[in-house]
C-alpha cells in the first residue's frame, strides 16, 4: 500500500528508535534483529511513493532519499558487525548511523519548512481547472509556527513549548541568514536566546518543573551559542566582513541541526509531559 501522506513527527521518532535499539546491540544489550530495508520502512515507502512525485522540485526530498537509504545501509553494516563479533566495525558504523539520524531528522524539518514557505508564497493558478485540481489534491498540512502557548491560567508563568514549531524557527532563522547575505545583513536584527521562546521555555516552565537535566542543559548550551553566532553573521555582514560571516554561518547552521535533533530527543523523553507539545504535521 502507497503511503500518501506522511506522519513527519512519527518518521522522525521512529530513526530515533531504530537508533537507539542499534546502541543497544552494539553494547551488547538488546536483540540484532534485522530492520527493514530503506523502501520497506514508512518513511521510504512515502519518498518513494509520494515524497518524489509530490516534492520532486525540492532538493531536500532528494538529499533525504539519499540519507535515508545510507541510515538503512549503516544500520544493516552495524548489524552484521555485532553478529560477527567485530566491535570496533560496529562502533564505526554506529557513528556514521548517529551522523546520518541527524541529517534525517535536519532534512525532514527542512522539508517541512519547504512546503510551509511554499504554501504561503505560491502563487494562485489563474485558470479555473488548474484551480479546481489544487483544491482537490492533498495538500499538506504544515503546523503553525507557533513555539510556545500558555500553559493553565494566564498569570501562572508556565508555558509549553510546541516543539515542531521551535524546530522550524530555527531553521528559519537558517534561510533569514542566506538571504541576509544578498542585503548584509541590513534587514534582520539579532535576538538574544533568553528573548527567543525555546529560551523563555528552557529558562521558565522547564528548568521549574523538570530541573536542570543533562539534557536541558545541553539543549540551552547549544541554543545559547545558536544565537550568538545568528548575531556574528549579522554584524559582520553590516561591517563587511563577508569571510567572519561565512564562518559564524557554518557554525549557526551546524548547530542548527543540533537544536532540532537535542528537541527531537527531548520529545522522546518529555512524551507524557504537559510542558512540550507535537501537534501533527503531516506532507
Amino acid at each position: 500500500m502507497i503511503a500518501t501522506e506522511l506522519d513527519v513527527n512519527a518518521a522522525r521518532l521512529s530513526h530515533l528508535r531504530w537508533e537507539a535499539d542499534l546502541e543497544k546491540a552494539v553494547n551488547g544489550e538488546g536483540p540484532d534483529e534485522p530492520l527493514k530495508g530503506h523502501e520497506d520502512c514508512d518513511l521510504g515507502t512515502w519518498i518513494y511513493g509520494t515524497g518524489l512525485g509530490r516534492y520532486g522540485k525540492l532538493g531536500a526530498v532528494w538529499q533525504l532519499k539519499t540519507a535515508h537509504k545510507r541510515f538503512h545501509h549503516m544500520a544493516e553494516e552495524t548489524l552484521s558487525a555485532c553478529a560477527a563479533g567485530k566491535p570496533e566495525r560496529a562502533a564505526e558504523t554506529m557513528a556514521a548511523v548517529r551522523k546520518l539520524s541527524g541529517e534525517i531528522l535536519f532534512l525532514l524539518t527542512s522539508l517541512e519548512l519547504d512546503v510551509i514557505e511554499a504554501a504561503m508564497t505560491g502563487p494562485q493558478p489563474k485558470d479555473i481547472l488548474s484551480r479546481l485540481t489544487r483544491a482537490l489534491l492533498p495538500r499538506p498540512r504544515p503546523h503553525s509556527i507557533i513555539s510556545i502557548q500558555t500553559l493553565g491560567e494566564a498569570s501562572s508563568g508556565r508555558h509549553t513549548l510546541n516543539v515542531t514549531g521551535a524546530r522550524l524557527v530555527h531553521l528559519k532563522w537558517i534561510r533569514d541568514l542566506q538571504m541576509a547575505f544578498r542585503g548584509h545583513g541590513k534587514a534582520m536584527r539579532a535576538q538574544p536566546s533568553d528573548e527567543c521562546s525555546l529560551g523563555i521555555w528552557i529558562h521558565g516552565t522547564a528548568m521549574k518543573e523538570l530541573g536542570a537535566t543533562t539534557a536541558l542543559k545541553n539543549l540551552d548550551t547549544v541554543h545559547k551559542q545558536f544565537h550568538r553566532e545568528v548575531d556574528q553573521v549579522i554584524s559582520s555582514l553590516n561591517h563587511g566582513r563577508l569571510r567572519t560571516a561565512d564562518e559564524a554561518y557554518e557554525e549557526a547552521l551546524a548547530l542548527s541541526g543540533e537544536i532540532i535533533t537535542l528537541l527531537t530527543r527531548l520529545q522522546v523523553d518529555l512524551a507524557d509531559s504537559q510542558v512540550l507539545s507535537v501537534g501533527t504535521s503531516s506532507l
